[in-house]
């Protein structure tokens, strides 16, 4: 799983760059890590257990990339992302039982524990649909995907800043050049106090014969 760990670390850069739903998938790669975690010290039925978590990874992963190069917000199946975040949730879960379960109880169970495998399998395919990921994934080809993703993101995020120096120094020049309007350049202190007092400037008086 050296290939997906990596994938994973790099998703949860990825992550933390995407707009809107950068929190959540964030939080999904940290359920990711449990998963994994959890398939990796698993005893009994660790071969059903590593072929669920990778999968899910995988899903999860390639989605990820999807929703980063996805440049219209609309255009997310926000209701599948979830549906995915809450099969996220259920392998986890099911994966920390199996983890823990005896050589004898593995082989009274096999059966059902096969049948909950394979819907979760379905649930996460479910959101694959929806995103139209390709079956095929490979975790080289995630690799690639995600770390040009990666790189794009930061180039987004870095023009972003640049932007908001050119707007922030625009702004200053202009307020400079108004107040200059305002007072005048060779405006003397005391003109200055009379334009800030305003109606408080007295009207000279006249002598009286």
């Amino acid at each position: 799983m050296v290939n997906i760990v990596t994938c994973l670390d790099i998703a949860e850069s990825v992550a933390k760059l995407v707009p809107v739903f950068g929190a959540v998938l964030e939080g999904a790669c940290g359920i990711l890590r449990k998963t994994i975690s959890a398939a990796e010290v698993a005893r009994a039925a660790r071969d059903e257990c590593k072929a669920l978590a990778e999968h899910t990874v995988c899903i999860t992963l390639a989605i990820i990339n999807e929703i980063g190069s996805c440049s219209n917000e609309p255009a997310i199946p926000t209701a599948s992302l979830f549906d995915l975040c809450a099969a996220i949730g259920e392998v986890e879960r099911r994966i920390t039982r199996l983890s823990t379960l005896s050589r004898l109880r593995y082989l009274t169970a096999r059966g059902k524990i096969n049948a909950e495998v394979k819907d979760l399998r379905v649930r996460v395919d479910n959101a694959r649909i929806a995103f139209k990921i390709r079956s095929d994934i490979s975790t080289t080809g995630l690799l690639y995907d995600l770390r040009r993703m990666q790189t794009r993101l930061e180039s987004r995020v870095d023009d972003f800043r640049e932007g908001q120096k050119m707007t922030h120094h625009m702004l200053r020049t202009l307020l400079v050049k108004v107040e200059g309007c305002r007072i005048g350049p060779d405006a003397s202190v005391e003109e200055e106090e009379e334009l800030e007092g305003g109606s408080d400037v007295k009207a000279p008086v006249c002598p009286v014969d």
